[in-house]
């Protein structure tokens, strides 16, 4: 049996190996398991409308959370592959807010 659970964020794959308890079937994460879930990840959101990587109208603070959840994933999770977005805004929305970011730190 394959105790692996896989779910998306940024449209990077993570494996979850060692946590099926908290995303496999029946635990408290199980939705975000197989889905690309940033929009939901970056709202705080368990509404299923949200697990999809739509960025589009996120404010800038909530972008900001969606970077730290990536921050957190990428220290406790590997990396196992990469989802391919049909569009390209995703990724724009999230380069406008690290530039944001950026120029805010540069400033100070």
């Amino acid at each position: 049996m394959n105790n692996l659970v896989y779910a998306s964020s940024l449209y990077m794959v993570i494996s979850y190996p060692c946590f099926r308890m908290f995303y496999g079937p029946g635990g408290p994460y199980a939705l975000f398991a197989g889905r690309e879930a940033s929009r939901a990840l970056a709202l705080m959101s368990f509404d299923p409308k949200d697990l999809n990587g739509n960025l589009e109208g996120l404010e800038p603070s909530e972008l900001e959370v969606l970077q730290d959840w990536e921050y957190k994933f990428m220290e406790k999770y590997v990396k196992v592959g990469q989802l391919v977005p049909e569009k390209s805004t995703t990724n724009e929305a999230i380069d406008e807010n690290q530039e944001t970011k950026n120029e805010e730190h540069d400033s100070q």
